[in-house]
C-alpha cells in the first residue's frame, strides 16, 4: 500500500495537471496548516479534470471515488487524493452526497464544511485563493461553517465531532451560530455509524489536549450521546476526565481510552467496543485495565507468581500509570505505585513469563493420567518456578516427583 503524500509529491502531480491543461490548487487542510505555520500530513489537490482525464495523465490511479470525483494518483509509492472541482446534491444517507456535479473552484469551496478548511493555494503563482473568509476566521481563531451551520451538519453530523476537533487541535473558538448548531443537533450523532465516531474520537484522544476535547465535547452536548454510559452516574463523567488529564501527556490512545471507561464494567466496555466496531484487542485491553484498577493496594505485596502474571501482559505499565491516579486521588500520594515500578524493574525480562520447567507431558511419564489433577499439579509447579522456588530443570522434576508421589 502506498503511503501518503509529501507535499514535493503533491506538487509533482499538482504540475503534470497544470501540464495537460488543467487548473490545479492546493486545497484544505494543508492550506489551513501552511497559513498556521504547522506541518501537515495530507496534501490534497482539487482540479478542474475529471477523473477520467486526470487518469489519462498518470500511469497509476485508483478510480476509488470516482463517481464523486475523486481519484488517488500513486507516484513514487506514495499516494495523493485529487478531487474534481464539484458541487454535491442531496445526503440522504447523512454521509455521501447522493451524486455531485463537476463545477468551479469558488462553488468546490462552498461545499466544503468549515472556512478554515475551505480556501486552496496555488503554488505556481504563490497565490491564497479564499471564497469563503477561511484566513479571517483564522486570525480570528474561530471555527465557523461555511454558510449555513444546519446545512452543513445535517449534511453529515460527524461534522458536529470534526468542529470539536478543529477547536482543540487548533486552540480556536466556535463561532456562536455554528455552537448552536452543534448543540441543536447533538441527539443525531447517534445515527452516525460507530466505527466513524470512534475514529474521529480516536483522533482526539490521541494527543496531549484529550481533556479539554472531553470538555468541549459535554459542553456542546455530545458526550452525553457519545459516551452515554459514563452519564448514568453523577461522579463517573468527573472522574474519567480527570484521570484522563492524568496521563494525557503520554499520547497514548489506549491508555486515554481506558482512562476514561475503566469504571464501566468489563460488559459496559465491550459493549461500548462493540457499538464503535473497534478491534477485539482493544477490547481486550480495556477489559483487562478495568478488571485490575483495584489491585493497586495489594500488588506490591502480592506472590511474585501473581505479580509476574500481571507484568507479563503487555498493557501492564498503562495499569501503572492508571494506579498513580487512584492512589493520589485515594491517599495524596504515589508511594505505592512507586514500590510496584520498582518490584517491576528489579524483574528481568527472562524471568517474567519463562517456559515451563516441568510440563504436563513430563508429569504424564511420572504416572498421571490426563486429569485436573494433572493440570493443578502442573500450576502449582509453574507458580513455584514463578517464585523462583528452583531455578533448573532438574531441581523441578525433583519437586515434581515429590508432588506425583503424594498424589498417586
Amino acid at each position: 500500500m502506498a503511503d501518503k503524500g509529501t507535499k514535493s509529491t503533491a506538487l509533482w502531480v499538482l504540475k503534470r495537471l497544470i501540464e495537460g491543461g488543467h487548473e490545479a490548487l492546493l486545497a484544505g487542510g494543508c492550506v489551513r496548516d501552511m497559513l498556521l505555520g504547522r506541518e501537515s500530513s495530507d496534501y490534497d489537490i482539487a482540479t478542474s479534470a475529471e477523473p477520467k482525464e486526470v487518469q489519462k495523465l498518470f500511469k497509476r490511479v485508483l478510480m476509488i471515488g470516482a463517481k464523486f470525483g475523486v481519484v488517488m494518483v500513486i507516484h513514487d509509492r506514495r499516494q495523493v487524493e485529487v478531487a474534481t472541482f464539484r458541487s454535491d446534491l442531496s445526503y440522504s444517507d447523512g454521509r455521501r452526497p447522493d451524486g455531485v456535479c463537476f463545477t468551479s473552484a469558488r462553488h468546490d469551496a462552498e461545499r466544503r464544511d468549515f472556512t478554515i478548511n475551505g480556501m486552496f493555494y496555488d503554488p505556481i503563482a504563490e497565490e491564497l485563493i479564499d471564497y469563503v473568509g477561511g484566513r479571517e476566521d483564522i486570525e480570528r481563531k474561530i471555527i465557523r461553517t461555511i454558510g449555513s451551520p444546519d446545512r452543513r451538519f445535517t449534511e453529515d453530523y460527524l461534522r458536529l465531532m470534526r468542529a470539536v476537533r478543529f477547536t482543540v487541535r487548533l486552540g480556536f473558538a466556535i463561532d456562536d451560530q455554528t455552537r448552536q448548531a452543534i448543540e441543536k443537533y447533538a441527539p443525531e450523532i447517534s445515527t452516525i455509524s460507530g466505527e466513524r465516531i470512534c475514529d474521529e474520537l480516536s483522533k482526539m484522544l490521541s494527543e496531549a489536549n484529550a481533556p479539554l476535547a472531553l470538555e468541549t465535547l459535554q459542553e456542546v452536548a455530545l458526550a452525553p450521546v457519545i459516551l452515554s454510559e459514563l452519564f448514568e452516574s453523577e461522579n463517573r463523567w468527573p472522574r474519567s476526565v480527570e484521570r484522563a488529564r492524568s496521563v494525557a501527556d503520554r499520547c497514548d490512545l489506549i491508555l486515554t481510552l481506558a482512562a476514561v471507561l475503566c469504571e464501566l464494567t468489563p460488559d459496559e466496555i465491550s459493549g461500548i467496543i462493540k457499538r464503535w466496531g473497534a478491534s477485539n484487542d482493544l477490547k481486550k485491553a480495556l477489559c483487562w485495565l478495568a478488571e485490575n484498577m483495584d489491585k493497586w493496594r495489594q500488588a506490591a505485596d502480592i506472590p511474585l507468581c501473581d505479580f509476574k502474571r500481571l507484568l507479563a501482559v503487555k498493557h501492564f505499565h498503562r495499569l501503572v500509570d492508571l494506579w498513580r491516579f487512584e492512589e493520589l486521588s485515594a491517599d495524596g500520594h504515589h508511594e505505592l505505585c512507586d514500590r510496584i515500578a520498582m518490584r517491576a524493574e528489579a524483574i528481568p525480562p527472562d524471568k517474567i513469563a519463562p517456559a515451563p520447567l516441568v510440563t504436563g507431558a513430563d508429569l504424564i511419564k511420572l504416572g498421571l493420567r490426563e486429569s485436573p489433577q494433572l493440570g493443578s499439579i502442573a500450576s502449582s509447579l509453574y507458580n513455584s518456578q514463578l517464585n523462583e522456588e528452583f531455578e533448573t530443570r532438574q531441581q523441578a522434576m525433583i519437586e515434581a516427583e515429590k508432588l506425583v508421589a503424594d498424589n498417586l
